[in-house]
């Protein structure tokens, strides 16, 4: 039978391969469109033929779009059905009854995870964090998420998926009916949905448009920018919390006026918003807290140059991102524009994981906008600077969060991390060029910062943490969600005050402190420590991504450490031996212990593995791969031994000591 591409598609096509400096990029993009086409013609997978269709329009081999596909978990290779029942199992949501909300899932479908029911409908899989985790347990429909779930709802969801049958699916509809506490309120009325398992996004020609409005709330008081408000980052979505999206409210709360003062006359030097940055002291907030301003600096001066948004938030438990990119997107592009301007960059990218479609939706419209008032394209504000923003949709994989690995990717390669020296992006960055990489909340402080001066950023909160940052908070906690917190407060106040304290009045027993790999933090030790990375660091762990999650006394933190241990050994690239081997091995000798077939050497045995992908186990931990995942991933096992190593040893005491062999990887 011939194959080919609908005429709409092959349009789509065009526009997205000429939206990058070179054709290899769009890769990524025209899979999701292949594998629409491939869906509208009867095939729920993505196809040979597709992925042909899309090495001929960029000119590259089938073999190298196979490699690229075969990296991503969301180009499903393998037939599924309409409705792909996706169920986040990761820590948080995990200590929510994640895994009951599967188990409930798989029994409705009548099939287990990774399989299709018989009718072809409704494919069940279990996944690593979505996202969500202030709305733990959550599930996410053809990548529309809806949080809260019981395990009595997710049943009655697979059954009313069987049975209705809806042509679109959207996420509204889903949580509406099915879904309870969210990760932080949606509030926005999101009419938008999806037809079969292919991330809704516009581009990418998937997307349906009701007629639906939001309300309007333009009566409240602008405070925001002027310095006055209490908050920066979140100001808009409490102020505003039906149009803090769009660009009325943004200019009405004095949005874009930061870009005015560096582009106006007499305006501002790409020097002068550089070392204002610099006097701000702002880190960046992605995990490594890096001063911004400095990273800025090391461009080469007087080379072709990127800027490149960081907006692949996959770390468990973190879902600030999210927020920001869903409830104020413009915040962010003002930021983007401003730090292109200081790195004399022409075209940006925002780089968005795949399963973040409603954020990346929200965000192609606010660019969309942005270019409609002369925020960005051609001669920005009179200013003769000319910058594009694209708008680029991930496909599944945590280790695109790590900055070069995310070039990688944005060249339309596997999401493999490069070797730093030679490969720091300041010096040889996307296509090989000078490149910025921050994250959504780093540049979304910046507009606060040129308003007001680095210096005033600076003076917020204690020296060496100054400024406001956000904080996901998930768990055992009364009231999870995000937290827009100046530093210098302690965990004390963080999880008992902001977040309510622990669930059901139980005791706490342990918190994740920095994102899933940071070391633990117990309360008869840190409760006290305040939230600040020179503290924190003095501790033994890290600030990273603000990801806080709360475990309370019940918590089996065996479990917990497999948890976390299984996902770095599922997301790891498999490029570096320690990483690759290690991170599996201790995942089945913890699973080992927990099947009550451990050893009174496996907690030794642990920490020897553990030994071998991060020489003397300390903290920040010594490098033996290309990047940090590997040696970062023992991080929770360092961690249970360290203070809950009395658990490992009550699994040994109960084991069954007949010898068996470890079991083939999940």
């Amino acid at each position: 039978m011939e194959y080919f591409w609908s005429e709409a598609a092959e349009k789509r096509a065009r526009d997205l391969i000429d939206r990058y400096p070179e054709p290899r990029s769009a890769i990524m993009p025209l899979l999701y469109v292949a594998m629409s086409e491939d869906l509208r013609r009867g095939e729920a997978r993505l196809t040979e033929s597709g992925m042909r269709r899309v090495a001929e329009l960029v000119g590259v081999t089938p073999a190298q779009v196979s490699a690229v596909a075969g990296f991503y978990t969301m180009y499903k290779l393998d037939s599924v059905g309409q409705y792909l029942v996706s169920v986040c199992t990761s820590l948080s949501c995990w200590l929510n009854g994640a895994d009951q909300v599967l188990q409930a899932v798989e029994d409705q479908a009548g099939v287990p995870s990774g399989q299709t029911d018989p009718a072809g409908l409704i494919t069940p899989e279990h996944v690593e964090c979505i996202g969500a985790c202030g709305g733990a347990p959550a599930v996410q429909v053809n990548y529309e998420f809806v949080e809260g779930v019981s395990p009595d709802k997710a049943r009655e969801m697979v059954e009313w998926l069987r049975s209705d049958r809806p042509e679109w699916v959207t996420g509204d509809r889903l949580q509406a009916r099915f879904g309870s506490h969210t990760s932080f309120p949606w509030a926005i009325p999101e009419p938008d949905g999806v037809a079969g398992p292919v991330p809704a996004f516009p581009s990418l020609g998937t997307v349906h448009h009701s007629n639906g409005e939001a309300p309007s709330d333009l009566d409240r008081s602008p405070t925001v920018g002027n310095g006055d408000h209490p908050m920066i980052l979140t100001a808009r979505m409490n102020d505003y919390p039906q149009t803090s999206h769009t660009l009325d409210v943004y200019r009405a709360t004095g949005g874009y006026s930061a870009l005015v003062k560096v582009l106006g006359d007499p305006g501002m030097t790409p020097t002068e918003v550089t070392e204002d940055i610099k006097a701000s002291m702002l880190r960046g907030r992605g995990g490594a807290g890096f001063p911004a301003g400095v990273k800025w600096g090391f461009l080469a001066p007087d080379r072709p140059s990127y800027l490149v948004v960081n907006a692949d938030e996959s770390e468990p438990g973190t879902f600030k991102d999210r927020q920001l990119m869903e409830r104020d997107p413009h915040q962010m592009i003002e930021g983007v524009v401003i730090a292109s301007y200081a790195a004399e960059a022409h075209q940006a990218f925002v780089y968005i994981r795949g399963e973040y479609p409603k954020a990346a939706r929200r965000v192609e419209a606010a660019v969309e906008e942005a270019y409609q008032a002369g925020y960005l394209g051609q001669n920005i504000l009179g200013s003769g600077y000319d910058l594009d923003l694209t708008v680029h949709l991930g496909a599944g994989a945590y280790i695109c969060g790590e900055e070069t690995a995310l070039l990688n990717s944005l060249e339309g390669r596997r999401g493999e991390p490069r070797l730093k020296p030679p490969f720091f992006p300041a010096a040889k960055g996307l296509y090989m060029k000078p490149t910025i990489v921050n994250n959504v909340e780093t540049l979304a402080n910046v507009p606060w910062i040129i308003m007001q001066g680095g210096a005033a950023y600076a003076a917020i909160g204690p020296e060496g943490s100054p400024g406001r940052r956000m904080c996901s908070v998930s768990g055992h906690v009364v009231r999870p969600g995000n937290y827009e917190i100046v530093e210098g407060l302690t965990w004390r106040e963080l999880i008992f005050d902001l977040a309510g304290g622990i669930r059901n009045g139980n005791r706490l027993k342990a918190w994740v402190p920095g994102g899933a790999s940071a070391p633990w933090f117990v309360p008869e030790l840190h409760l006290d420590t305040e939230v600040t990375k020179e503290a924190i660091d003095g501790h033994g762990s890290m600030t990273g991504s603000g990801a806080v999650i709360v475990m309370d006394h019940t918590t089996d933190m065996v479990a917990a450490a497999e948890r976390l241990v299984r996902f770095f050994a599922h997301e790891s690239c498999g490029q570096c031996t320690p990483c690759r081997e290690g991170t599996v091995w201790i995942d089945l000798i913890l699973r080992r212990i927990m099947d009550r077939q451990g050893r009174s050497v496996d907690a030794d045995l642990l920490l020897d593995v553990s030994d071998n992908i991060s020489p003397g186990l300390r903290w920040p931990p010594a490098m033996t791969t290309i990047c940090a995942l590997g040696p970062s991933a023992v991080s929770p096992v360092v961690s249970l031994l360290k203070y809950f190593r009395s658990e490992v040893e009550d699994y040994v005491e109960q084991a069954n000591l007949v010898p068996v062999a470890i079991g083939a990887r999940r």
